[in-house]
């Protein structure tokens, strides 16, 4: 899970079609809040998700990448970097009950009452699964100047 409120690839999308970021999640290369997609690839940043308790949790999964060696491919810490924590469910209870304890509290969340509007509410990655469902049956829809450009790229590899 990423800490950003937006994907990298999200914003380099906005920035090649020339459509504007949503409000809030941008800032230039002066730190001041932008929508123009153009100008946080080109040397601004994304705000992390949460306001102040996501600063807060995206430093600390940033530390605990150091701890993975995501310095390591330049020697000092980088504005990026991949955790991995991976432990065996079994070790704590018996992989049965957590199982079971899962799918109870899937079917909590779920079934939570649902705010006007709200037809479904969705787990974690169940609507990223969705879509790459459609995706592989319907093909994946991109913008044309984005179609034309890596057209490009491909001719010239």
């Amino acid at each position: 899970m990423g800490t950003a409120s937006v994907m990298w690839g999200d914003v380099l999308m906005h920035a090649r079609i020339d459509e504007p970021l949503p409000e809030g999640i941008g800032l230039d290369s002066e730190g001041n809040p932008t929508r123009d997609a153009r100008a946080v690839a080109g040397g601004g940043g994304v705000l992390p998700f949460g306001g102040h308790k996501g600063y807060g949790l995206s430093f600390s999964v940033q530390a605990l990448g150091l701890l993975a060696g995501s310095a390591l491919a330049r020697g000092s810490p980088q504005d990026y970097g991949f955790l991995l924590v991976v432990f065996d469910p079994g070790l704590t209870i018996p992989l049965d009950e957590f199982k079971l304890q899962v799918t109870d509290l899937v079917d909590a969340v779920k079934n939570t009452p649902k705010a006007a509007g709200v037809k479904e509410i969705l787990v974690p990655s169940e609507r990223a699964y969705r879509e790459r469902e459609v995706r592989r049956r319907e093909g994946i829809v991109i913008d044309r100047s984005l179609h034309d450009g890596l057209l490009a790229l491909a001719a010239k590899a």
